[in-house]
């Protein structure tokens, strides 16, 4: 009698363990799939945001050198596109084994589930645009005619969106009990032929939410190293005597123009009056001895904010910047009020 009720209890156990795999099962493969499907948000996420951040400290402005696949705004997006074309940052060689942006690869198709692509028809790659009126335009002619010819910096905007399709749970289960679809449309064979598809994908295709992101950025931190000392003009393109006298001579800058002919006169008086010599001109003098001209002194810092200018029949040092400023004095201030270990400087004081 036990026996047979032992029997019992272990067909009984048995037939329930039958019934809750049915359901057990699918929701474990469904809890796979959702995670799948997070990751796959995230890597999304991950693409803009590494994207954007790159243009903050990247010189995409500088003119592309010899042997580079990409060329201006367009290098940067264009390297994120070569990382994330596996959808992931984790692995970039770039070299043929693991070839990991050949379209027909499918090395980074290791999901279990849910397999994420950008060749989707409503997918995109990672994209960026830039806007340089967007921010910072004043609507002043003498400052939109500096921006346009300098600035590359400005509001700029990156976006992407996957598309990602299920390839293990199926689409319907249960169908006596519910009429609502466990997934969509189980996929099956090459992921990129499959993402590439036309037509309708309303139903194989799980289309992430588009991730935008914006940053704002000025490509003027972005120039090299500037010296100059007074005598000294342009050196290379759009270095900072460039840029300071583009805006000093600039035709909407009214001092300059009132300055440059009231400074042409001046001469030819004084030469008439035998004040100066009749072989000095404006025409071909160099900065500083040329009001017309820009006369600048940068020095990069190194110790004391000095420079030693020569002068007359002799030389004298001044500050190279508002260090000291009468009362003001905003640059020393600043500089007392740091830590000792200020930006990261590795050795207390020396940075």
């Amino acid at each position: 009698m036990k026996r047979a009720e032992a029997r019992v209890a272990r067909g009984a156990a048995a037939v329930e363990t039958a019934l809750c795999m049915l359901v057990i099962i699918p929701v474990f493969m469904y809890a796979i799939f959702l995670d799948d499907l997070l990751r796959h948000m995230l890597d999304a996420q991950e693409t803009v945001l590494s994207t954007v951040w790159d243009y903050a400290v990247s010189d995409y402005a500088a003119k592309p050198e010899g042997g580079e696949a990409f060329a201006g705004f367009g290098q940067t997006q264009g390297l994120a596109r070569q990382m994330y074309c596996d959808h992931e940052s984790g692995v970039d060689s770039y070299k043929a084994n693991p070839p990991e942006c050949d379209l027909r690869s499918m090395h980074h198709h290791q999901e279990l589930v849910a397999h994420a692509c950008w060749m989707h028809p409503e997918a995109q790659q990672v994209q960026c645009t830039v806007s340089q009126n967007a921010v910072g335009s004043y609507g002043v002619t003498l400052h939109a005619a500096y921006m346009s010819q300098f600035n590359r910096g400005g509001l700029i905007r990156c976006s992407a969106r996957s598309g990602v399709q299920n390839y293990l749970l199926p689409t319907t289960f249960l169908q006596e009990f519910s009429q609502v679809d466990l997934a969509k449309e189980h996929m099956e064979g090459d992921v990129h032929d499959n993402a590439e598809k036309k037509g309708d994908r309303s139903k194989d295709t799980y289309y992430l939410p588009k991730e935008h992101i914006a940053l704002v950025t000025d490509t003027w931190a972005l120039t090299k190293r500037q010296s100059f000392e007074p005598g000294e003009s342009q050196k290379e393109e759009g270095d900072l005597y460039a840029r300071v006298a583009q805006v000093y001579t600039n035709g909407e800058n009214s001092g300059y123009t009132q300055m440059q002919t009231a400074a042409q006169t001046l001469v030819t008086q004084a030469i008439s009056n035998k004040l100066l010599s009749p072989t000095l001109a404006l025409a071909g003098a160099k900065p500083g001895d040329d009001p017309t001209r820009v006369s600048m002194s940068i020095k990069p810092q190194n110790g004391a904010p000095t420079q030693l200018i020569n002068q007359g029949l002799g030389a004298g040092t001044y500050f190279n910047n508002e260090w000291r400023d009468w009362e003001a004095n905003n640059n020393e201030k600043t500089q007392q009020k740091r830590g000792d270990f200020y930006m990261g400087c590795q050795k207390a004081g020396q940075c």
